[in-house]
């Protein structure tokens, strides 16, 4: 009995010793600035690589779908302008209420316009040029965000220059 019991003793803190055993802590790497900003960083470059293309007309299908949204965006805000400054009761309406306000100035239009063109053009570009363009749907998938804007903006603008406001005697144009 006495051996029994030595070779529990020899045996039972083994377990014991290895569990207390401590290891040693790795540093915690601190926050690297470039892991933070490196979103913003490849927004800012898709944007400056769609800025370049632009410029330089490199990919003429998606410049020239952008210089018809900007086209259309124009005109849109042309005869908004012109409708709100001969029409004293005139308020503008849709989901750009939300954005430029019920009469807004052509500063308001002009940013939002510009922010809105931006976005849409920047992601058009960068899906464009980094999709599988060997795929049958992509070839127009990366057209729908700036088309859908084109129609609704020269939609908006028809609308607007087909109008008629009639003749409000407060107004300037009236005779």
């Amino acid at each position: 009995m006495k051996h029994g019991w030595w070779l529990v003793l020899a045996f039972f803190p083994a377990p014991l010793a290895s569990a207390q055993q401590l290891e040693k802590v790795q540093p915690v790497e601190p926050c690297r600035s470039e892991a933070a900003l490196s979103k913003p960083i490849q927004v800012a470059r898709a944007a400056a690589a769609a800025a370049r293309d632009f410029a330089t007309f490199r990919d003429p299908a998606w410049s020239a779908l952008t210089l018809a949204q900007i086209g259309a965006a124009s005109a849109d805000a042309a005869t908004s302008l012109n409708n709100l400054r001969s029409c004293p009761s005139c308020t503008e309406d849709g989901v750009s209420r939300f954005f430029v306000g019920r009469r807004p100035d052509a500063h308001k239009y002009l940013i939002g316009g510009a922010i809105e063109i931006g976005v849409e053009a920047v992601a058009a570009h960068y899906f464009r040029a980094r999709g599988p363009v060997q795929k049958w749907y992509w070839k127009t998938l990366w057209t729908l965000p700036q088309s859908f804007s084109l129609y609704e903006h020269a939609r908006a603008a028809h609308h607007n220059a087909r109008l008629d406001l009639g003749c409000v005697p407060s107004a300037a144009p009236c005779q």
